[in-house]
């Protein structure tokens, strides 16, 4: 006879989806910052996003059709350096990955998107340097959200000093696949 499944016995990440169910909309992307926080304070559980996630905040955010979208302010850091003093190109590709994913908890809901799906293409086009010590804005929004599929949409671009939007610096188009288990029939 098995036993059922703990929460020690699953990856950290699907623990933590299941604990943001009862969340709603933007809740569930600053959980999901905030438990990237968490991560970066205990040394057994960094990964891939843990010299990311305390870097993040959100800016804004609009629940509003079309394309509904969150902005982040990310601050360049040393341990985010490519070795010539801008940020590594796969750093950037794994800030797009994760941030432009987070919109879809504003349109999500049992069956749809309620886990954000798997990456099926990640196109980054890097357009200028990004240089470490930089502060940007990473705006990103949901083009189009299926049942099984959606395209989604990043752009960094620089601040300047008085807070304003400066140039783009690199763009990024996201395609997913949905991996949620079909919604209990009521």
């Amino acid at each position: 006879m098995s036993r059922p499944l703990e929460d020690k016995d699953l990856p950290m990440g699907l623990v933590f989806l299941e604990r943001m169910k009862p969340l709603k909309g933007i809740e569930k992307a600053e959980a999901f910052l905030k438990w990237g926080l968490e991560a970066y304070k205990d040394p057994k559980n960094h990964e891939w996003m843990t010299n990311i996630s305390p870097y993040l905040s959100i800016v804004s955010y609009s629940s509003s059709p079309p394309h509904p979208s969150i902005t982040f302010k990310f601050t360049v850091q040393p341990i985010h350096d490519n070795g010539l003093g801008n940020l590594h190109g796969g750093c950037a590709s794994t800030i797009f990955d994760v941030c432009t994913s987070q919109p879809l908890h504003l349109i999500s809901k049992p069956g749809y998107w309620q886990y954000t799906g798997v990456s099926r293409t990640l196109n980054v086009t890097y357009l200028r340097p990004v240089p470490v010590g930089s502060v940007v804005h990473i705006k990103c929004e949901v083009l189009h959200a299926g049942r099984n599929l959606c395209a989604l949409r990043g752009e960094m671009r620089a601040v300047t000093e008085d807070g304003r939007e400066g140039p783009l610096l690199v763009v990024c188009e996201h395609g997913k696949a949905n991996t949620d288990p079909p919604a209990e029939k009521l």
